[in-house]
């Protein structure tokens, strides 16, 4: 049988000491995003440090996201937080802890607005807060920073690859050659190219695959100081560099170049976190590609990729797309009228991929199919196609020239790899 606890038996007199712990008193830290100067639902990649340790959030808390611009939670006062963001999320690198403060006695707000320019002193700091006092009873005032995102800072919260992190990052089936290649950008190349030498095999003949590399107006407007190949080349994720050369190499392309790598303030987080690549000539003995469509729409001037018969057949569909829901003479459409409507249309998309896919290049069509495969390639967007996931089941769609993503994809092939540690 268990014995009763004994009864508490102590009295407290005047002279008691009594101490008041609020064990619940927690303070709202609240982090706001204002990205509009360049892409207003921006997806920036986040990670909480409260005290020195970082919050391993779901995985769907981990990015910003269209709708929700902000960070928030509840510390105690006293703690210490800070952010990683962008590619410095990655658990391996978290090097640049930003935007730390120390939590007072009231609620924190810290808005973090992006900047354009090359604005060289900004810091990736909060500086001196206000404070807004409560305009109602139990509410708390709340210490409010102001904190500027900058081409410099993108730097910052850029990773900066070296050459034996990106040869760890590597797939083992890399050919040789490749990996060659790629250390040496990680290495620091000593002009902004690259021969790829592949040896002669039982099945291939040698293969030669030059590769330039071209600064990007972007870093040059919005950084203050930084070099193409220190700080924008090694920025770059390692599997990128890899499937590219990997796949150019097979499709037999001898050249290659590449415009866009790590930039900091232009796009999808893809090239800001270092994912994404973009090129826009490629070549073989057989056929030269300058990997552009600007003028398949409107009044442009002529484009080899796009034929006459092509620029009719596509407008032609335009117009077709344009009658499935314009009700001409002010009268509602019967079912047959726009069954009939949408026959035409689709009649008029077909003619129009016909004509599309009969002109585009050789070189073009098996460059794509051999990235789509690549196991590091997530995204492919160029000229002719879209494809937003190539690891889904359905196959890409025509790159139409009439949303925002397809028009700036339709000078270039842009590709995303895989780093579900960042993205």
């Amino acid at each position: 049988m268990t014995e009763a606890a004994p009864a508490a038996t102590g009295t407290l007199t005047a002279s008691t000491s009594l101490t008041t712990v609020n064990v619940s008193a927690r303070r709202k830290v609240r982090y706001v995003f204002d990205t509009s100067a360049t892409k207003r639902d921006l997806a920036l990649p986040y990670r909480v440090s409260i005290d020195g340790k970082v919050q391993e959030a779901a995985p769907n808390l981990r990015k910003l996201s269209g709708s929700k611009r902000s960070i928030e939670l509840l510390v105690a006062p006293g703690a210490r937080v800070a952010l990683f963001l962008n590619s410095d999320v990655h658990p391996d690198f978290r090097r640049e802890p930003v935007y730390a403060l120390q939590v007072g006695e009231h609620d924190v707000e810290v808005v973090i607005t992006e900047k354009q320019g090359r604005i060289s002193h900004a810091r990736a700091e909060v500086g001196t807060s206000v404070t807004r006092q409560a305009d109602q009873p139990g509410e708390r005032a709340v210490d409010c920073y102001k904190a500027l995102l900058t081409g410099d800072i993108w730097m910052q919260i850029s990773h900066l690859y070296t050459a034996a992190q990106a040869d760890a990052i590597l797939p083992p089936e890399t050919p040789p050659p490749v990996r060659v290649a790629v250390r040496a950008i990680y290495s620091g190349l000593p002009a902004a190219q690259l021969l790829v030498q592949f040896p002669a095999s039982d099945v291939a003949l040698a293969h030669a695959l030059r590769v330039a590399f071209a600064d990007s107006e972007n870093a040059r407007a919005n950084i203050t100081y930084y070099s193409l190949l220190k700080d924008v080349l090694p920025r770059t994720h390692p599997a990128a560099f890899a499937a590219l050369l990997s796949e150019a190499y097979k499709a037999g392309v001898t050249e290659v170049h590449v415009t866009s790598c790590w930039r900091p303030m232009l796009g999808s987080i893809a090239h800001r976190a270092g994912l994404g690549l973009d090129i826009v000539y490629i070549a073989n003995a057989s056929q030269t590609v300058h990997i552009n469509r600007v003028g398949l729409t409107g009044a442009g001037g002529r484009n080899p990729n796009v034929t006459t018969q092509e620029k009719q057949r596509y407008e032609e569909y335009m117009e077709a797309s344009k009658q499935v829901n314009l009700n001409n003479n002010g009268t509602a459409q019967t079912q047959s009228e726009r069954e009939q409507k949408i026959g035409r249309r689709d009649e008029a998309k077909d003619q129009w991929n016909k004509a599309r896919n009969e002109s585009e290049p050789v070189l073009m069509n098996v460059l794509r199919s051999r990235l789509g495969k690549h196991t590091l390639v997530s995204q492919i967007f160029d000229p002719w196609y879209m494809e937003p996931d190539t690891g889904d089941l359905p196959p890409p769609v025509a790159n139409e020239q009439r949303n925002g993503n397809e028009k700036i994809h339709s000078h270039h092939l842009h590709i995303t790899v895989k780093e579900p540690n960042i993205l």
